[in-house]
């Protein structure tokens, strides 16, 4: 059985208005957007639940969007948890980054495409695209569209959380992971054993998104290595163990847009 998820109903009405006011296209940025200013933001009910949730399982993991992470939530926490930044944590509930923490990382290529084919169907059955992003995305007919979409955004609130780098998730103000474990997407199954927490074996499969065969060009790929490359870095440290040279978070090279939120 899934978990029971928040229904995705996206950002509407008012809730437009007070997106718009901060440069955002989701009302649930808000908090992020403040958090990147340096400020640290008002949080509802709700958050302050999940952040008690967190606290009470002694263990902080980041959700990383398209990153198999929505049954880890339902293991540790009992419920769902929003795509909250490490950048975010810092501000609103600090002492949450001093507990044990960890992320799962996935090939940057593979989760574009998983994320392109997720945009494109409206999302699963059990989660939608949200209202903002929705219709362009249903529109998608091709990679090419969905690369445009990058390219042209000049910040990470211009995209849906699926498509934003992992890296803008995963990484803190000086441009280091912001958790002490990075596991690779694949290793999945492992979790349980190497955190020492039996609740994470066998988990179950949740928001997954049916595969079409398409693959980029070597054109489309030149891109996304470029527009993800902090996400090969922290690849190549999730499978190897080596840091890459540290970078400024949310920052990638020209002509690719920045993002950097």
């Amino acid at each position: 059985m899934a978990p029971e998820l928040e229904r995705t109903t996206g950002t509407t009405g008012v809730n437009r208005i007070v997106a718009s006011t901060f440069g955002v296209k989701l009302v649930s940025d808000v908090p992020e957007r403040l958090c990147r200013h340096g400020l640290r933001p008002w949080i509802d009910g709700k958050r302050r639940r999940r952040i008690d949730r967190i606290r009470a399982s002694r263990l902080l993991f980041i959700h990383v969007p398209k990153n198999a992470g929505t049954s880890i939530c339902d293991r540790l926490y009992g419920a769902q948890m929003k795509h909250c930044s490490a950048l975010y944590y810092a501000r609103v509930a600090p002492d949450l980054l001093a507990l044990p923490s960890f992320a799962l990382v996935r090939d940057p290529v593979d989760r574009f495409l998983s994320a392109f084919r997720y945009a494109r169907a409206g999302g699963t059955r059990h989660r939608t695209i949200s209202e903002p992003f929705r219709g362009r995305y249903g529109s998608f007919r091709s990679i090419d569209d969905a690369i445009e979409h990058l390219a042209s955004a000049r910040s990470p609130f211009d995209v849906d959380h699926v498509f934003r780098p992992q890296s803008w998730y995963l990484l803190d103000a000086r441009g280091r992971p912001a958790v002490d474990r990075l596991i690779p997407y694949e290793r999945i199954g492992e979790i349980g054993r190497r955190l020492g927490r039996e609740e994470l074996d066998s988990l179950p499969e949740w928001n997954r998104s049916g595969e079409t065969g398409e693959r980029p060009t070597a054109r489309q790929l030149d891109f996304l290595c470029r527009f993800y490359e902090a996400d090969f870095a922290l690849r190549l440290q999730a499978v190897t163990g080596i840091a890459a040279p540290q970078r400024a978070a949310g920052r990638a090279p020209a002509p690719v847009p920045s993002l950097a939120g």
